[in-house]
């Protein structure tokens, strides 16, 4: 053998014991890429033109067929821990409530079936927060995950033929809310008897529905935001990211503070007043960013970093 070969074969031989070509890629990273590449099949359908969807038809549908990858590697590598059982299904949350209100936004979908289906999610994320043991994502739901993820690309791929055909989609689409709804009663059932249980503060219940009410809000007013759409779409990520990794309970619920009443109420004068909304989602923007932006810039660099 020669000199060349036998280097070769030892380098070879170090890369699999530190555990292979893959070793970079670790579960909770490629959930993460599933989230960070996201806005790129998402800005490839502004353009319009065939090419820019089926470019934007293939990366999404890679961004989520790392859905199953990311559980494939992690047996493989016998890295299923706490915080990707967390991850996943808050990458899932954010990958559905991006892709679906961009296809609102777009005319792909009509609004109010897909309104019913991210309350969904923003009411599973707010119990997933209380209960992440009693809120282990289920069979059922994973099937949802999956035909949510496919019925979007279904949906580009009928206009690429003739976007009146969406109109058919849109049967499809309720009929993915109503199973989507199904799909949360196991979470509702453990939960509620996970309340009789505990013993809860009135004051600490009261905050954390608040906490839901102003989410709730930002996707009920989707329909004025106009081009300020995205400024929902990444206050709505932050609340999935926040709430699906803040290891919270009941008894210790997060502090929302008064200043979520006010923008909530500066939400809705302004949704009554100007049937359009531009200064208070400038405000909630901010206000995002601050509360929940940095804590999950922080979060995510945390993942990063780790083996």
């Amino acid at each position: 053998m020669s000199q060349e070969a036998s280097k070769l074969e030892i380098k070879a031989g170090a890369i699999e014991k530190k555990g292979g070509l893959l070793e970079g890629f670790t579960p909770n990273r490629i959930t993460l890429l599933r989230i960070l590449l996201l806005p790129l099949p998402c800005a490839l359908l502004f353009l319009e033109g065939h090419m820019a969807k089926l470019f934007s038809l293939g990366l999404g549908s890679l961004l989520g067929f790392t859905d199953y990858v990311d559980g494939v590697l992690a047996r493989k590598q016998k890295r299923i821990t706490p915080l990707g059982r967390m991850l996943d299904p808050v990458a899932d949350k954010i990958f559905i409530t991006i892709v679906y209100l961009t296809l609102v936004y777009l005319g792909y979908f009509p609004f109010a079936p897909v309104a019913l289906l991210l309350s969904r999610e923003i009411l599973v994320a707010l119990l997933r927060s209380w209960f992440p043991e009693e809120t282990k994502v289920v069979n059922l739901a994973r099937w949802k995950t999956a035909l949510q993820m496919t019925l979007a690309g279904v949906a580009i791929g009928v206009s690429l033929i003739n976007k009146e055909y969406l109109k058919i989609i849109e049967y499809a689409l309720w009929g993915l809310v109503l199973f989507s709804f199904l799909s949360a009663l196991p979470y509702i059932y453990r939960v509620r008897r996970a309340l009789l249980r505990t013993q809860i503060e009135s004051m600490l219940f009261a905050k954390s529905l608040l906490s839901l009410a102003f989410n709730l809000s930002l996707l009920m007013v989707f329909p004025l935001s106009g081009k300020l759409f995205f400024i929902i779409q990444i206050a709505l990520s932050f609340y999935f990211f926040r709430k699906g990794l803040a290891r919270t309970s009941p008894l210790h619920a997060q502090e929302e503070s008064l200043l979520i009443m006010a923008l909530l109420s500066a939400l809705i004068l302004e949704a009554l007043y100007r049937e359009a909304l531009f200064y208070s989602l400038l405000l909630i923007l901010g206000f995002s960013l601050y509360r929940d932006g940095a804590k999950s810039f922080k979060l995510i660099w945390e993942i990063l970093r780790r083996k």
